[in-house]
């Protein structure tokens, strides 16, 4: 016969793994995290912790490289007291592990979508752009960041 105390100790290490595994978040929940977080950190003008979602070979259409990038990106934060970016919808496609050029990555994935990004110097949108929206993020540090984007107007 099972004791009580046997009964108790299995209830408790059932409902422990329980609680462990639904406290882990999967990779597509902490990357719409990762990139909501970053809309948020473009849209409160916070250009030293917008580094920290961008890889360090982090590229950007054939038209700038990774420092021009944040100019053009504080120029239009400069132009706008407020800035909006909104998702209209959001597809995120995960790669298997494999070998970069210079590293190996474990995990990658597309985020594409179309987005609608808004701009003003009061409360009322003076600016409004709809864009196509390609993204790569990889697991660097155990972090996700952005390596590439590309975009065109809608």
């Amino acid at each position: 016969m099972i004791s009580i105390r046997t009964t108790l100790y299995l209830l408790i290490t059932f409902y422990s793994f329980t609680l462990l595994s639904c406290s882990k978040d999967s990779d597509k929940d902490v990357l719409i995290q990762r990139v909501n977080s970053l809309v948020n950190v473009v849209e409160s003008h916070d250009e030293k912790n917008m580094r920290n979602y961008f890889s360090e070979d982090f590229s950007v259409a054939k038209r700038f490289n990774k420092e021009k990038f944040f100019l053009f990106v504080r120029y239009h934060l400069k132009r706008n007291k407020n800035v909006s970016i909104n998702f209209i919808n959001k597809e995120i496609r995960f790669h298997e592990s494999r070998f970069d050029t210079s590293r190996f990555i474990t995990s990658s994935a597309d985020v594409t979508g179309d987005v609608l990004v808004l701009g003003a110097n009061e409360w009322l949108p003076q600016r409004g752009q709809g864009y196509y929206v390609e993204s790569r993020w990889i697991k660097e540090d155990g972090d996700w960041v952005m390596s590439r984007l590309r975009w065109s107007t809608k």
